[in-house]
C-alpha cells in the first residue's frame, strides 16, 4: 500500500474516511505497508491537510469572483434601455437565488471537511490513530543500514536510466519501499497487489500508444524473481469498487467512490515551473515557436492574447490562415504530461481557445498560474524533466 493512498484519504470527508477505514480493516491481515511508506505518510500528512485547506480556500475566492462578475452583468443589463423596468425584478430574484445556491454549495463543502492543519502538528489525528491500530504487525521495521545504503543506490541506477519502479520520483521514494515489499517472505508463491494513485505513472505500467496496457514488465520481472507469481496494480478507487462488486454487502457509498475519483483525478499535479518549461521547450524542438510566443505573451498579459496578436506573431492575416488547430500540439503536449504524471487529467488547457459565438475565435487564454511562471524563455532540452525528449 502506497502513501498516497493513506495521505490522499486525508483529503476525504469524514464519512468516506470512515468507509474507507473500514474497507482496510477487513483486508488488513493481508496487508504489508514498507517502512518507507510510513515515512512518507508521517512527514507529508500535515502539509496534504494544509493543501485541502487552501483547496477550499481558492473555492471561496472563486464564489467571491463570481458574484462580483454575475452583478456587473446584472447591474449591465440594469442600466440597459433595452430591458424593460417589469423585468428587472425577476432577474433579480434569479440572481439572487443562484448566488444564495452558491454559497451555500461552498459552505456545505466546508462544513464537511473537519481536519486543521495546526491541530495536527506534534498530534496524532483520528484518522492516523485508527491507522495505527488496524495495521499494528503490518508495518515493516526500518532496514537496516547496509540494506537501505544498498536500495538507495539502486533507486539512483534505476532513476538515471528510466528505469521502472519510480524513475519519475524526484524523491526516489518509490523503489525503497518497492525493495522492501520484493524482500517479504509473504511474497513466496503469490500474486502482488499493489494499492497506489500514483500507478497510472508511465514508470509503473506499460504503455502502448499513450494508453496502459498493464503492469510495467521490469516490475514484473522483479516479482517473479523474488518469488512472487503475478502483479497487480490498483488504485484506492479500484480497490473500493472491487470490494463492493465482490460483496455488495461490504461496499461502499457512491458518494465515497465520487469522492474517491475526484481526489484521484485532481490530486497534488497542477501546472508547476518545471511542467511549463517543458511544454515550452517541447513546442520549439518541433518547431512551433508560434505556439511558445502565443503562451508566453498571454502569460504575461492576464492570460489571454487575442485574434489580432496571434495573427501577428504567426505573420499572417485570416484569409490566408485558419486558427483552427492552432492549439492542437499543445494539447497533444499536454497530454504527455498528464500520461507520465506531471500533470493532473483535471488540470487547465495550456492553451484554449475563447469564442464569440459559435465558431469564431477572439483569442486564447492559459492557465492563471502561467503569469506567476518565468517567460523569460530560451530552448534548452536539458530543462526537461530527466533531460530527455519524451515524444
Amino acid at each position: 500500500m502506497d502513501a498516497n493512498v493513506l495521505l490522499n484519504v486525508l483529503r476525504y470527508t469524514p464519512s468516506a474516511r470512515k468507509e474507507l477505514l473500514r474497507v482496510l480493516a477487513e483486508v488488513a491481515e493481508r496487508c504489508f505497508v514498507p517502512h518507507q511508506i510510513a515515512v512518507e505518510y508521517n512527514r507529508n500528512r500535515v502539509k496534504v491537510v494544509a493543501d485541502r485547506h487552501k483547496e477550499l480556500q481558492d473555492i471561496a475566492e472563486e464564489v467571491a469572483g463570481i458574484k462580483r462578475s454575475v452583478r456587473t452583468v446584472v447591474n449591465g443589463f440594469k442600466n440597459r434601455s433595452t430591458l424593460r423596468s417589469k423585468d428587472v425584478p425577476a432577474l433579480e430574484e434569479s440572481v439572487t437565488d443562484f448566488l444564495a445556491a452558491l454559497e451555500n454549495a461552498y459552505e456545505d463543502a466546508l462544513q464537511q471537511y473537519d481536519l486543521e492543519p495546526d491541530r495536527l502538528v506534534g498530534t496524532i489525528d483520528e484518522w492516523t490513530a485508527n491507522l495505527d491500530v488496524i495495521l499494528t504487525g503490518h508495518v515493516a521495521a526500518r532496514p537496516s543500514a547496509e540494506l537501505l545504503e544498498a536500495d538507495v543506490l539502486e533507486a539512483e541506477k534505476r532513476h538515471n536510466e528510466s528505469i521502472a519502479p519510480g524513475f519519475k520520483d524526484q524523491n526516489k521514494g518509490d523503489y525503497l519501499w518497492w525493495a522492501e515489499t520484493l524482500r517479504h517472505p509473504g511474497l513466496r508463491g503469490r500474486a502482488l497487489l499493489v494499492i497506489s494513485d500514483d500507478t497510472a505513472k508511465g514508470d509503473w505500467v506499460l504503455e502502448e500508444r499513450g494508453i496502459g496496457v498493464g503492469p510495467h514488465p521490469v516490475l514484473i520481472e522483479d516479482v517473479m524473481s523474488a518469488g512472487g507469481t503475478d502483479l497487480v496494480l490498483l488504485t484506492t478507487r479500484d480497490l473500493l469498487q472491487l470490494v463492493g462488486e465482490v460483496d455488495p454487502q461490504r461496499g461502499v457509498s457512491g458518494d465515497t467512490l465520487d469522492e474517491s475519483e475526484k481526489v484521484l483525478a485532481s490530486r497534488n499535479v497542477e501546472w508547476d515551473e518545471a511542467a511549463y518549461k517543458w511544454l515550452l521547450t517541447q513546442l520549439s524542438i518541433e518547431g512551433y515557436d508560434d505556439r511558445v510566443e502565443a503562451i508566453t505573451t498571454a502569460a504575461t498579459a492576464d492570460g489571454f492574447v487575442d485574434r489580432e496578436e496571434i495573427y501577428r506573431i504567426l505573420g499572417s492575416d485570416e484569409d490566408a490562415r485558419s486558427l483552427r488547430h492552432f492549439a492542437t500540439p499543445v494539447l497533444r503536449l499536454k497530454k504527455l504530461l498528464v500520461r507520465d504524471g506531471m500533470l493532473s487529467p483535471a488540470s487547465a488547457e495550456a492553451l484554449s481557445a475563447v469564442y464569440d459565438g459559435p465558431g469564431k475565435t477572439i483569442g486564447y487564454q492559459v492557465p492563471a498560474e502561467f503569469q506567476g511562471f518565468s517567460n523569460h524563455f530560451e530552448p534548452d532540452p536539458d530543462d526537461m524533466p530527466g533531460g530527455k525528449d519524451w515524444s
